[in-house]
């Protein structure tokens, strides 16, 4: 039978690796599912994550509203 068994010290590599592992695969899912929707999955991803921040008719109001919504 397996059992599961604690290591000592987590390993360095999956510490920092996980979160941007996680990221990766988020970033993978949601061009697969707007692909599946029929849409351009980079130029919707482009419309998510780079518009409101960098587009000059958007910039003004997302990013302090990205500072709001980040904080405590």
């Amino acid at each position: 039978m397996l059992s599961f068994e604690k290591r000592p010290q987590p390993s360095k590599f999956w510490i920092i690796f996980t979160p941007i592992l996680a990221v990766i695969l988020t970033l993978i899912a949601g061009a697969i599912l707007f692909s599946t929707l029929g849409k351009p999955p980079l130029e919707s991803l482009k419309i998510i994550f780079w518009d409101p921040l960098f587009h000059p008719n958007y910039a003004a109001y997302s990013r302090p509203q990205l500072l709001i919504k980040a904080g405590p």
